[in-house]
C-alpha cells in the first residue's frame, strides 16, 4: 500500500479559514464549549504558539482532528499560526488522540518543579482565589499551563506552604492543595499566621472541645475514618477559612458547618486577618 503524500506548513490561520475548515468537520467528537472557551480566551491574551501539535486534514478535504481549537480562533475573533498537515487517509482519525494528554504536573516537571502534583492543584485554586470564582476542581475554572506558570513567577511563596501541607495530610488528610493554598492566603493576610494555624491543627488531636481546631479537627477525623462521608473542596476551603477566623478570634466554636446549597445557600466566607478578628 502507497505511502499517502502530505502536505505540512505553518499557516496563519484566521477566523475565515477557521470556519471554513469547520465546514468539512463531518466525523468528529461532540465539541466541548467550556474547552473551546478556554482556548479561546488564551490566543485572546496571546499565549497561543505553535507546539507541533497539527490541524490534521484527510485527502478528501475532511477534518479529522483540530475542531475544539478551529472553533476558539472563530470565537476569539483573532489569528494564530498553526500547523496544517492535509493529505491524511480518511481511516488515519481512527488512532488520533489515543495517547494520555500532558497535565499541569507535566508541565511543571518540564520547568524543573518539585512536588508537582501538588504544586499543579495548589496553583488552581490559588488561580480561582485570585479570579474570584469557586474554589473547586472544576475544569471550567482551571488555569491553562500557561496561566498557571505566570502565576507562580508572580507568586512564588506558593511553593513553601507545600512541606507543611504534606505534614497536615499525613495527620489528619486533609487535601495538600486545600491546606497549601490557605497557609499562602493565612500568611498573606497575616504574615506568619497561616503557618501557626496549621501547625497547631497537626497536634490539635486532644484540642478542648468547643474551640474551633475541636470543630475542625472532628470534621477531618470523620474523613479520615468514615469512607462514605466526603467533602467537596469549596466546602472544605469554607470551613477552614470559619476555623481561622474564629481561632484569630479567640472564639467558641460548637459545630463546623457550611451550606453552600439550598433556598439560602451560605456565602462563602472571607479570611480575616488577625487584627481585623480583633
Amino acid at each position: 500500500m502507497a505511502e499517502p503524500t502530505l502536505d505540512c506548513e505553518v499557516a496563519d490561520v484566521t477566523p475565515e479559514m477557521a470556519w471554513d475548515l469547520l465546514a468539512r468537520n463531518t466525523s468528529n467528537r461532540t465539541l466541548l464549549p467550556a474547552y473551546v472557551q478556554k482556548l479561546a480566551d488564551a490566543m485572546c491574551r496571546g499565549e497561543w504558539v505553535v507546539n507541533g501539535e497539527p490541524i490534521q486534514i484527510a485527502e478528501d478535504g475532511t477534518l479529522l482532528n483540530g475542531q475544539h481549537r478551529l472553533a476558539a480562533v472563530v470565537q476569539s475573533d483573532t489569528t494564530v499560526p498553526m500547523l496544517l498537515v492535509r493529505g491524511l487517509p480518511v481511516a488515519a482519525q481512527k488512532t488520533m488522540d489515543s495517547g494520555s494528554r500532558r497535565n499541569l504536573s507535566d508541565v511543571l516537571k518540564l520547568h524543573g518543579e518539585q512536588n508537582t502534583a501538588s504544586l499543579g492543584a495548589t496553583l488552581g485554586l490559588l488561580h480561582r482565589y485570585r479570579a474570584g470564582v469557586r474554589m473547586d476542581s472544576s475544569s471550567r475554572t482551571a488555569p491553562t499551563s500557561q496561566e498557571a506558570l505566570a502565576l507562580l513567577a508572580l507568586e512564588p511563596a506558593i511553593r513553601e506552604g507545600l512541606p507543611l501541607a504534606h505534614k497536615v495530610h499525613r495527620l489528619t488528610k486533609m487535601r495538600v492543595s486545600v491546606s497549601g493554598v490557605l497557609i499562602y492566603l493565612f500568611n498573606e493576610e497575616e504574615a506568619g499566621e497561616g503557618t501557626r494555624f496549621f501547625e497547631a491543627l497537626c497536634v490539635s488531636e486532644n484540642a478542648r472541645e468547643r474551640t474551633p481546631m475541636f470543630a475542625l479537627r472532628s470534621i477531618l477525623d470523620r474523613i479520615k475514618n468514615d469512607r462514605t462521608y466526603k467533602l467537596s473542596t469549596y466546602v472544605l476551603c469554607a470551613m477552614t477559612i470559619k476555623t481561622f477566623n474564629a481561632w484569630g478570634e479567640g472564639s467558641e466554636m460548637g459545630v463546623l458547618a457550611f451550606k453552600p446549597g439550598g433556598d439560602k445557600p451560605e456565602v462563602f466566607p472571607e479570611i480575616r486577618a488577625l487584627a481585623q478578628a480583633a
